[in-house]
């Protein structure tokens, strides 16, 4: 989870993204999102912010 967690950090560094001990994932940005997995996460940061989303998929792809 800590090497997820440092990846979300680098990927989407608008946000401050942290995941609490019950295992719930936060993301401070323009809004305040909370999902109980990183796939919900990740729904939530796509809606909420998706050029961000779109330029940490571009940086992913860059790596290949």
């Amino acid at each position: 989870m800590q090497v997820t967690l440092l990846l979300l950090q680098h990927l989407f560094p608008e946000w401050s993204i942290t995941l609490d001990r019950e295992g719930i994932w936060r993301a401070t940005g323009r809004v305040l999102i909370s999902a109980s997995d990183v796939d919900g996460l990740m729904d939530l940061l796509h809606t909420a912010d998706p050029e961000a989303f779109e330029r940490a998929f571009l940086q992913l792809e860059e790596r290949k």
